[in-house]
């Protein structure tokens, strides 16, 4: 019926199995169970349970490791809208982190095969010890049952030996009273003489006692009917009787002193064997014992080495997460870095754009007003007074106002004309420009300063005339110009050539002359005029004040004059504005945050100091939903002040928090344990070997002493913030574990016959925060929302039937089956088995104890378990649908292995089991019930 259980007979389709080394030999006696050789042995039970406490300790460090493992680095999505290009540094970090990972992943898994080898070495010898014990306590059960036996067969002996002692006296006493029974019969029947005598004895006998029969006289003494010749031969059998009796009694006498002899003889070899027996399980406990010494100690070290490396991994993580917050910070900061770059550039444009704006305005408002300016020319001539006033605003009088201080300067009596812009000439940055619109509205300046320069010319030409023919001087002048009149034409030539070189002479050292201005000792350019620089002051000021957002204050202005001979650029006043505007250097009101006396930086304003310390607090509060902060105080005094500050010096409020966040220091002591390296302590608090070094330089680098102190610093963060908040939060109340004794479970079975669930409280509790570290929580009220359930485990306390097989096998099935197939040729081939139909899901039963050699898939014969009995069979559970035993397992008779199934080869669901001896397949019906 079912085709996939035909094999050839020769060529079994068995799976290899792993080799067993130190293969117990088969037991067929009773074993000790392990309760009883703990009852015997106290030290083996000492040892026992430290061995228990040990593995449990290995177990649960087991269960921690694999937490940590389960607790993956968190994954971290990248935003999606920001697209930051890394750095070098940032790419090899990454790689390192990569590297390191991949190299801890091969190290993790080494590590786990090493542990998973050295586990099965140590359940092997464990098994081997359980072995040697099963082995010692058969032996001790085997000697005492001897004991038992003579000291049995020697009670027997002695009983014996009584017995027939007192048989045989008994049979003596008896012998002797028939002797003399028969010879008092003897006496009385020859001794009487007379008839009388006879009369008179017979009467008196025949009164006394009745007379016995002949027959009875016959079967009790041994009397014949009364003749003549029996009386005669009366004497002799009475002698052999005796003769025969004493050497019955000889015979029966030697007889109990062989006896005798054989019991000594077989009490001494049981006494002699017995003290063998117990020499030698007194011999294997103590190997036992010192092999359960050894286990323990290698478990003692297991666990020190698991100890150990959790540590270690405790420290590596530690150090990924300190790498990873660096690299999340340097990424910060250059995200921040490009804001502001950005934020900078839009503002350059935006105040560029507003400068040409400025621009266009005051060069619309410059050509309104010289076309006023020319329309007015008369009017001006005539109000000379008003224009020489004008004239003078123009020429830098007034007041300027420097740093909210005004400042008079003296009005010029003479103007100062360019000979440039007199005479017209282009200057080098129109000569450079490439733009035809730029260079010809700069074209157009330059006609108008020139226009400008001329008329300034002759306005302080007639104003000079008018002022000198007023003086005396002038008059005196007059008398002399009269007498030039009469020569004035040789004395007008030689005047118009003075005049021509006093002018020529003035304006080329005024354009070869220009005044440097400086600022804090740092020159910034060139100008004409010292009142260039100053009337911008105020200008420069307030729009510094108004894109800082503090309030600037420029002084320190230094002037000298200087020789503007070959390429020196005279700025204009735009490039005066801008150098002054883009000044890092500048003096400004900003408040500073004060730590312990100590300036540590400072800020815009007040109001953003303030805002700095609350988001430091801010920082190191505990987050929880539902937090109420109690207090939020610094321990170190901190205080805000207003202070003169550099203006490249002013920070915003989260450079100025992330500089009390990371710019401390801390001194750090580390002790050198054995076998720690240089790298291994800078990997550790995640420094540089050259910083090390360079804080220690009396260690010797290639070799750390044990024991020694190395000294170094950290940063840290400068303030320390104490909170104290009120929390409420939830959590969970764990179940406890509750086991019970169930009489109808063999030993080490359990089962859980309720699940634990752990409880809920809500727990009000006030913690208290030291930069963000809990270092204190006092509960305040606890209220219970759900109860915890115990879990309540089922233990079996049954004994557990022997797995050793018995050669007496059970059905591997317990009911419901069908024969389908019986053992020998089928359809032309050799079925090795029987196979028994049954649903999927069906019980499969051990038919006998023994060890699973193999369980899991094998080709035709599906899922598979082989048990092997210990006594040269083994038995074949075929096409299973799922297996609940393992290789190496031990299993009792009845025991559930599998559950039945269709896989391999086969037509149907059906169960084939095989029974085989010495590897040899046998027909399971002549094996079983």
């Amino acid at each position: 019926m079912f085709s996939g259980d035909n094999k050839g007979k020769n060529t079994v389709d068995k799976p290899v199995t792993p080799h067993q080394e130190n293969d117990v030999e088969p037991v067929t006696r009773d074993t000790i169970s392990k309760e009883e050789l703990m009852a015997q042995n106290e030290d083996a039970r000492k040892i026992f349970e430290d061995i228990r406490s040990l593995r449990e300790s290995v177990e649960a460090l087991k269960g921690e490791d694999m937490d940590v493992l389960a607790d993956s680095e968190p994954r971290q999505e990248p935003a999606k809208d920001l697209i930051i290009e890394d750095s070098d540094e940032i790419l090899a970090a990454k790689q390192a982190i990569i590297e390191q990972a991949r190299k801890d992943a091969e190290e993790e898994r080494r590590k786990k095969e090493e542990a998973r080898r050295k586990e099965l070495a140590q359940m092997q010898a464990r098994q081997e010890v359980l072995e040697a014990q099963k082995r010692a306590a058969l032996i001790e059960e085997e000697a005492e049952r001897k004991r038992r036996q003579a000291a049995e067969a020697e009670r027997r002996a002695k009983a014996i030996s009584r017995k027939q002692a007192l048989d045989a006296m008994e049979a003596e006493l008896q012998a002797k009273n028939e002797e003399l029974a028969r010879e008092e019969a003897a006496t009385r029947e020859t001794s009487g003489s007379t008839g009388q005598q006879a009369g008179i004895g017979g009467s008196r006998s025949a009164g006394d006692r009745r007379e016995a029969t002949p027959e009875e006289k016959q079967a009790f003494f041994n009397e014949q009917p009364e003749d003549s010749d029996v009386r005669e031969k009366t004497a002799v059998p009475s002698q052999e009787v005796m003769r025969d009796l004493e050497d019955a009694k000889q015979e029966l006498l030697m007889a109990q002193k062989q006896q005798g002899e054989v019991l000594g003889a077989i009490s001494q070899i049981a006494e002699e064997r017995t003290g063998k027996l117990a020499e030698e399980q007194q011999k294997k406990l103590d190997q036992q014992q010192t092999m359960l010494r050894e286990e323990q100690e290698k478990l003692q070290q297991l666990l020190e080495a698991h100890r150990n490396e959790r540590l270690e991994r405790a420290e590596r993580e530690k150090a990924e997460r300190e790498l990873k917050e660096q690299r999340a910070k340097v990424e910060r900061l250059l995200k921040e870095e490009r804001a502001r770059a950005a934020r900078e550039e839009k503002l350059a444009r935006a105040r560029k754009k507003r400068e040409e704006k400025l621009h266009r305005a005051e060069e619309k408002e410059r050509q309104k007003r010289a076309k006023r300016e020319a329309a007015e020319k008369a009017r001006l001539e005539r109000e000379q007074l008003k224009q020489k006033s004008i004239a003078d605003a123009e020429l830098g009088g007034g007041v300027v106002n420097v740093k909210g201080v005004k400042i008079n300067t003296k009005i010029k009596d003479t103007l100062s004309v360019s000979l440039k812009d007199f005479i017209g000439l282009a200057d080098r940055q129109e000569r450079k420009e490439s733009s035809e619109e730029k260079a010809q509205q700069m074209k157009e300046e330059r006609e108008k300063r020139r226009e400008e320069a001329r008329e300034a010319v002759e306005l302080s030409v007639k104003q000079k005339l008018d002022e000198y023919e007023k003086s005396s001087f002038g008059k005196k002048m007059r008398s002399f110009k009269d007498f030039c009149e009469k020569h004035k034409v040789s004395l007008l030539t030689s005047f118009s050539i003075f005049i021509m070189l006093l002018v020529g002479v003035a304006g080329v050292f005024n354009y070869y002359t220009a005044y440097a201005y400086s600022y804090n000792g740092q020159r910034l350019g060139l100008v004409k005029e010292k009142d260039d620089v100053l009337r911008i002051t105020d200008l420069v000021q307030s729009a510094l004040t108004e894109d800082k957002n503090v309030d600037v204050v420029m002084d320190d202005i230094e002037f000298e004059r200087v020789s503007a001979l070959g390429d020196a650029e005279i700025d204009s006043s735009e490039d005066v504005l801008k150098r002054l505007s883009y000044m890092g250097n500048l003096n400004v009101k900003a408040y500073g945050i004060y730590v312990n006396g100590e300036k540590v930086g400072a800020v815009e304003n007040k109001d953003a100091a303030a805002q700095v310390l609350q988001d430091i607090k801010d920082r190191y509060s505990s987050g929880r939903e539902g937090a109420e902060v109690e207090e939020a105080v610094f321990i170190e005094n901190v205080d805000i002040r207003r202070s003169n500050t550099d203006l490249e010096d002013v920070l915003s409020e989260k450079e100025m928090v992330e500089k009390l966040c990371t710019s401390g220091e801390k001194e750090v002591k580390h002790q050198v344990a054995a076998g720690e390296t240089l790298a291994d302590i800078a990997k550790l608090y995640s420094v540089t070997e050259e910083q090390l070094l360079e804080e220690n330089p009396d260690i010797d680098q290639t070799k750390l002493e044990v024991g020694s102190v190395i000294t170094f610093h950290q940063t840290a963060p400068i303030l320390t913030v104490r909170i104290t908040e009120q929390v409420t939060y939830e959590q969970e109340i764990p179940y406890e574990t509750e086991e019970r004794d169930d009489p109808d479970m063999y030993q080490g079975d359990s089962e859980t016959s309720q699940q634990g669930e752990n409880g809920l409280e809500e727990v009000t509790s006030r913690i208290v925060l030291v930069n963000g570290e809990q270092v204190e929580e006092t509960p305040l009220v606890t209220t219970v929302k759900k109860e915890a359930v115990s879990e309540i485990i089922m233990v079996g306390s049954k004994e557990r039937p022997p797995s050793v097989g018995s050669g007496n096998y059970i059905w591997p099935l317990s009911g419901g089956y069908t024969l389908t197939s019986n053992f020998g040729g089928r359809w032309g081939r050799a079925h090795e088995g029987i196979d028994l139909g049954v649903s999927v899901g069906a019980d499969v039963l051990a038919a006998d104890g023994g060890i699973v050699t193999y369980a899991g898939y094998s080709g035709a014969y599906g899922y598979l378990v082989i048990i092997d009995h210990q006594n040269g069979m083994e038995t074949r559970y075929a096409h299973n649908s799922s297996l609940l035993v393992s290789e190496g397992d031990e299993v009792f008779q009845g025991m559930h292995i599998a559950e039945s199934g269709n896989s391999g080869r086969s037509t149907g669901p059906h169960l084939h089991f095989e029974i085989r001896v010495n590897g040899v397949a046998k027909d399971p019906l002549n094996y079983l019930p």
